[in-house]
């Protein structure tokens, strides 16, 4: 089974974000939305642009069963 699904945003000295996704699990798929849109597939971490704002959301499933977290991101500062 997939643990507790954790999101979490760096923000670099350049502008740009990062999301990364983490989880506990077998053979892990990740799925990114923002805002319901369809972001990226297959990877852990993505870039942002550094105007992203709204609901990101990381999904993880694998052949066992899944799990979803969604947080809000602001710009950086």
């Amino acid at each position: 089974p997939i643990g507790s699904v954790e999101v979490s945003i760096i923000c670099s000295s350049s502008g740009v974000m990062r999301a990364s996704c983490s989880s506990e699990g077998d053979q892990l798929l990740y799925n990114w939305t923002r805002n319901g849109d369809s972001m990226m597939d297959g990877n852990s971490s993505i870039d942002l642009d550094e105007g992203t704002d709204g609901k990101i959301t990381c999904s993880v499933k694998n052949h066992v069963s899944h799990g979803q977290t969604t947080i809000n991101v602001k710009p950086c500062t």
